[in-house]
């Protein structure tokens, strides 16, 4: 009974944020699979504007494919990714990530979960990030800090591990809608449910929120 109405009150957060946030894109920007995979990769602990800044120029006049950065090596690339976080490691990640693509799947990225998670830096947010956006995949959740963070305020998901709140949101949340629920929340949780002063006086969802005025 209980988990019935979860759902019931799921679906109504559910059209809340398909109403108010009808249009929701990731904030990397990119033209292909190759250059929101990279990204993605490179927006782990670093913030999306500072991986557009740096990689945008770079997808469009060297870095077009993954046999570009292999051809331009690991300290080429290595100095060219300096501004952003980690870029030692990030770098080592991508050169192995793009020889991968290049060996094993012509140069082009895999539309499946299998094959990108085999891919080195890409775990499965990131997989999700690329088959949503790229080969239009409906049935992905995107366990990123902003959907933890809303959804455990709205009382949607009881752990913290992102591999359990996949399955809990899957569970609860239908097939066709769960990849923009994802983008949705994200969404949310940037514009309104912050961290640490979230504005639950202008929520269109805080009459459905166990943690209205709580945090």
């Amino acid at each position: 009974m209980a988990k019935e109405g979860l759902k019931k009150r799921l679906k109504i957060i559910i059209e809340k944020l398909r109403d108010n946030y009808p249009e929701v894109k990731s904030h990397l920007e990119h033209k292909k699979p190759f250059e929101l995979l990279v990204s993605t990769v490179l927006a782990a602990q670093c913030t999306d504007d500072r991986v557009n800044m740096t990689m945008v120029p770079l997808y469009k006049f060297k870095y077009r494919n993954p046999k570009a950065i292999l051809e331009d090596g690991i300290d080429n690339f290595r100095n060219e990714i300096k501004s952003i976080n980690f870029f030692n490691n990030k770098a080592k990640s991508i050169l192995a990530l793009c020889e991968i693509l290049e060996k094993e799947h012509g140069g082009k990225v895999p539309g499946d979960m299998e094959s990108l998670t085999k891919l080195p830096g890409v775990g499965r947010k990131s997989a999700s990030v690329v088959l949503g956006h790229c080969f239009g995949k409906e049935d992905v959740i995107i366990v990123d800090t902003h959907l933890k963070r809303v959804c455990a305020r709205l009382g949607l998901i009881e752990n913290e591990n992102p591999d359990k709140i996949e399955i809990e949101l899957k569970e609860i949340v239908p097939t066709k809608f769960q990849f923009n629920f994802s983008m949705r929340i994200g969404e949310h949780g940037r514009l309104i449910c912050h961290a640490k002063k979230p504005k639950c006086g202008d929520c269109f969802l805080s009459g459905l929120c166990p943690s209205y005025n709580k945090v």
